[in-house]
Formats: C-alpha cells, sequence, structure tokens
C-alpha cells in the first residue's frame, strides 16, 4: 500500500473507533425500585455534552400520563440531579411509572421505570424477569459493529482497487 491508502486506512480506523467508544448522549438512574406516597425519589444521570439548555423530565404513570414535569441543569461535571415526593392528585394508579428524560431534543433521551403503590394499596404482582430500575439509553443510529464492518468494507474496496486499477 502506498502512503496515502494507509493514510486513508488509519483515519478510517480511528474514526470506527470514535464512533464505537462514544456514550449515551444522556443517561438516567433512580435511588430505588419502588416508592410509595410521600417517598422522595431521586432521578440523577449524566449528559454526554454541554449545549445550554435545560434538562426536561417527565414522569408517567403506568397508562402513559403524565404525572410530573420538572427541568434540572447539568453540573460542570455533566451530571444532573433533582428531587422529586411521589403521590399526589395525579399518581392514583399502582404500578410501573417511567421517568422520560430529554436533553435538547428527541435523539437525547434516557428512560428508567420505577413501581409505585399509592397509600392503602398493595404493590401490583412483578414479574421477576422484568427489570423495573434499568436505564434504556439512546440507541445511537449506528452501532459499533456496523462501523467496524463498513470501515473493513472501504479498506478491501481501497485495497482491491488499488491491485485492479479499473479503467473508465
Amino acid at each position: 500500500m502506498n502512503s496515502k491508502t494507509s493514510l486513508a486506512v488509519i483515519a478510517l480506523l480511528t474514526i470506527s473507533f470514535m464512533a464505537a467508544t462514544a456514550q449515551a448522549p444522556i443517561t438516567v438512574t433512580t435511588d430505588k425500585a419502588t416508592y410509595s406516597d410521600g417517598d422522595t425519589i431521586t432521578v440523577s444521570g449524566t449528559v454526554a455534552d454541554q449545549i445550554g439548555v435545560p434538562i426536561s423530565i417527565v414522569v408517567k404513570d403506568s397508562s402513559q400520563t403524565p404525572v410530573y414535569i420538572t427541568q434540572t441543569n447539568p453540573s460542570a461535571s455533566n451530571a444532573y440531579s433533582a428531587s422529586i415526593v411521589a403521590g399526589g392528585s395525579l399518581w392514583k394508579n399502582p404500578g410501573t411509572y417511567e421517568i422520560d428524560v430529554t436533553y435538547g431534543g428527541a435523539d437525547k433521551t434516557a428512560k428508567t421505570t420505577f413501581t409505585f403503590t399509592p397509600a392503602g394499596q398493595t404493590p401490583p404482582a412483578t414479574n421477576s424477569t422484568q427489570q423495573t430500575n434499568g436505564t434504556i439509553p439512546a440507541v445511537p443510529e449506528f452501532g459499533s459493529l456496523a462501523v467496524i464492518i463498513f470501515a473493513l468494507a472501504i479498506v478491501s474496496t481501497i485495497a482491491l482497487s488499488t491491485k485492479i486499477r479499473p479503467k473508465f
């Protein structure tokens, strides 16, 4: 391979590695998996980059009806945290509640869930295989495996074209 081809291969591999190691634009988690009326829910996470807008936090009940909305700003270290008191007139249904966080647009979102039990009600039965407090990070458009395959395809095309020398 000549020096130009080698440089192109190194550049492609570097870009592929950077794309494969990119972090999610925003993450979210809660301090516990279950809450009752009056409990304080601590929502926290990180953002990949500072973009100068607040983080929107929306809590939805089991029927996807918003029951709480707030905003917070990330710290200088790209972390954020908010405290929410569970309960109130909108928190009527027991079950799995969802927290959606958005930072600047629909491509920078994350979700997590928790179980809520209103006062005087028993907790709903849960499936032991269901994760009730897992972070669901934003899924990038291309996964790291796709980037590696794409880079290998480009390198192979370059290597073959330098040996074959097609004439147009």
